[in-house]
């Protein structure tokens, strides 16, 4: 390794361990709602170790999915869904209520192509699953990547292909 890529490799780590604690910490103090010294101690703490984890993975490969830009310009659609999600789980849950009858729920599964090169196969599927289950009707069960296909469960089902890959990348 060259003494020029040696201080770069460091800065890129610093940086990404940066990145990595800011996010942790953020969501901490999201969780707890409370500004209070031995909270803010006991949050820097945890991002501490949340960020180291995060980085010793990423060293290792385990972490560091590839994503497009584009993918995340679509990340709307899920949100738009939530409001009249909540409607329908709520008035399917009001229904079950009143009606003892057979549950409502059901599996699908939409095509899924494969395709994608590896370095953004993961990011792919990890978005996929997580904003799939945004909306609270919908709950992404996992993708076969042998038929292609994304297996999804909605308590009330409707919609078509959108409703189980809101970010179109299957």
């Amino acid at each position: 390794m060259s003494e020029r890529s040696r201080p770069a490799l460091l800065a890129r780590r610093a940086v990404a361990w940066s990145i990595g604690w800011a996010f942790s910490a953020a969501l901490y103090l999201l969780l707890i709602d409370t500004t209070d010294l031995p909270e803010l101690i006991v949050g820097a703490g945890a991002a501490v170790l949340a960020a180291t984890g995060l980085e010793l993975a990423r060293e290792q490969g385990l972490v560091g999915e590839s994503i497009r830009l584009g993918w995340l310009l679509r990340f709307y659609r899920p949100l738009l869904k939530v409001a009249t999600d909540i409607v329908v789980v709520s008035l399917a849950a009001f229904r079950a209520l009143l009606r003892r009858g057979p549950r409502q729920g059901r599996f699908r599964a939409v095509r899924f192509a494969g395709g994608e090169d590896r370095r953004h196969r993961s990011g792919r599927r990890a978005l996929a699953e997580a904003l799939g289950s945004f909306a609270p009707n919908t709950l992404v069960a996992g993708i076969d990547e042998e038929r292609n296909l994304i297996l999804a469960h909605q308590l009330w089902p409707s919609g078509g292909r959108e409703a189980i890959d809101p970010l179109e990348l299957g």
